[in-house]
């Protein structure tokens, strides 16, 4: 399909390399700890700001990623502050870990980027490779978001944007019932709807729009 890009194409955008963690995030690490997590998953791991946060607060971190140029960030960025950079190129559908490998896994703003068999295939690696008992963080896109709707249609939920900064990336938006199917083989311990504001240039009539996703905690 025309008009396509990849993921290496947007982390040659150095607004793609963002520094700060995510506020779920750092609450789960204090959860985690305290439950004797120490081996995390971080799926997506971008340009490594989870990384560097999960590391300098004790936990040992594997990275993974489909884009080399967002790998290439990442390490750059745990070289800078001293960190371990484990890392491994890879699709979210195909996780080159053995089974029940991690104690826990985040995946921030990740598993919506595909049609909906390809993220089917996102979280059953997840659920392959976390212990029993292991826990996921993530986020999703939901059905409210500004961007649903937009753009070309793959298939039900599923389209390549056409507005935004991840214009051109295909993204599968979640309503509430969709989330619970694809989430079924793992009981959901926490699920919230998170709103935020955005002003676009790109967005209809200049802004401000609402980036809506669903944040969930889930547990194998």
């Amino acid at each position: 399909m025309t008009g396509r890009r990849s993921w290496d194409d947007l982390f040659a955008d150095a607004r793609f390399h963002w520094t700060e963690p995510d506020p779920a995030v750092v609450a789960a690490a204090g959860r985690w700890w305290e439950r004797g997590v120490r081996l995390i998953h971080d799926l997506g791991c971008g340009a490594g700001r989870h990384m560097a946060f999960l590391q300098a607060s004790r936990f040992e971190v594997i990275g993974s990623d489909v884009a080399q140029r967002g790998l290439e960030a990442c390490a750059s960025q745990l070289r800078e502050a001293g960190l371990r950079a484990a890392l491994v190129r890879a699709d979210m559908s195909a996780h080159p870990f053995a089974d029940a490998a991690f104690d826990a896994a985040i995946a921030i703003n990740v598993l919506n980027h595909g049609t909906r068999a390809d993220v089917q295939r996102a979280i059953d690696e997840v659920h392959r490779t976390l212990r029993p008992g292991g826990e996921v963080l993530l986020t999703a896109l939901n059905t409210w978001d500004w961007r649903y709707g937009s753009g070309a249609q793959v298939e039900t939920a599923s389209f390549v944007l056409a507005d935004g900064p991840e214009a051109g990336i295909l993204h599968h938006f979640f309503d509430e019932a969709d989330l619970r199917a694809w989430l079924a083989g793992f009981e959901i311990i926490d699920l919230q709807r998170v709103r935020g504001e955005l002003t676009l240039s790109t967005a209809p009539d200049g802004g401000p729009v609402f980036r809506d996703a669903w944040q969930v905690l889930a547990r194998r």
